[in-house]
């Protein structure tokens, strides 16, 4: 049977963490959240790419649990959260997470990735009574990720709603893709890549709705400005970036550093953008030092 008739209105089976979601209602739709442990709370927050979802965060989910009450959610259009037919934007994510920080009711820290990050910054300084302090993985939005998208943008993204951008998220959402996509640009390791990663990328991707999120992002609807937010961070920040990371290069750091005295950073060798993923032993050692 070829690859590509896996995609179809019956997924395979998917459960991003080895817990059962609950859900909560944001706009209508239901957003995927997860729970384990006890002590101060913990919120993962994913990155954005064609096949995320809270598995991203799996080894901080299970392992930092032991010490702390560990949070994680599937963001709008990912992992077991709704995906509709509409116009993504950083502001959804932002109210999202906000929302749902609010939610849990009492100061937490936030570990996100990426362009998660930047929503992340949003949220701790439009909620900081909620938000005691951030780890942040290879982040984004200074100048990386952060100009508006026009109109022409929205444009484009009109098209690749539809039947043409179905096709073309099909053909580069096969596990050829996605290996080569995690062994080329967010591992620095391609043998700590397994099966299971791949099946698992593989299998978020090619849930109904899959495609909007993700051309939402490429066409740069998605993106975040956060350079001015970030200096008015009063929070404790770790930086923590993996010194092969080539999409978003360890030397962009500094972009954040100069900006918030508050804000130290840790760099993680052997490692590329999913540093939280391919390094969990030393990452989750870096968290739990600040965090505690």
């Amino acid at each position: 049977m070829a690859e590509n008739s896996t995609y179809s209105p019956k997924p395979p089976p998917f459960n991003p963490l080895p817990v059962e979601p609950t859900f909560f209602t944001w706009r209508g739709h239901q957003i995927a959240t997860y729970r384990s442990g006890n002590g101060k709370p913990i919120l993962l927050v994913h990155s954005i790419n064609a096949a995320a979802s809270a598995y991203e965060m799996r080894h901080q989910f299970s392992e930092l649990s032991d010490q702390f009450q560990v949070h994680a959610l599937d963001l709008l259009g990912y992992g077991r959260s709704d995906r509709p037919n509409r116009e993504y934007s950083a502001e959804d994510y932002i109210d999202v997470i906000g929302q749902y920080i609010q939610h849990i009711g009492e100061p937490l820290a936030i570990i996100a990735s990426s362009l998660a990050s930047a929503y992340t910054i949003e949220v701790a300084a439009q909620w900081p009574s909620h938000v005691r302090s951030l780890v942040l993985i290879c982040p984004v939005g200074i100048s990386q990720l952060a100009k508006p998208a026009g109109p022409k943008a929205k444009s484009i993204y009109r098209i690749l709603r539809g039947p043409v951008g179905k096709a073309l998220f099909r053909a580069i959402s096969t596990r050829w893709s996605i290996r080569y996509f995690l062994t080329q640009d967010s591992y620095a390791r391609p043998e700590t890549a397994t099966a299971e990663d791949i099946e698992m990328f593989y299998v978020s991707s090619h849930q109904p709705g899959a495609h909007y999120a993700p051309f939402c992002f490429v066409t740069g609807l998605l993106n975040c400005s956060i350079g001015d937010t970030f200096a008015q961070l009063e929070q404790p920040i770790l930086i923590i970036w993996g010194r092969e990371a080539k999409i978003t290069p360890v030397y962009k750091a500094h972009e954040f550093l100069k900006r918030n005295p508050f804000a130290r950073l840790a760099e993680l060798d052997n490692c590329s953008g999913l540093a939280q993923a391919e390094c969990p032993e030393a990452f989750n050692a870096l968290a739990r030092n600040f965090l505690t």
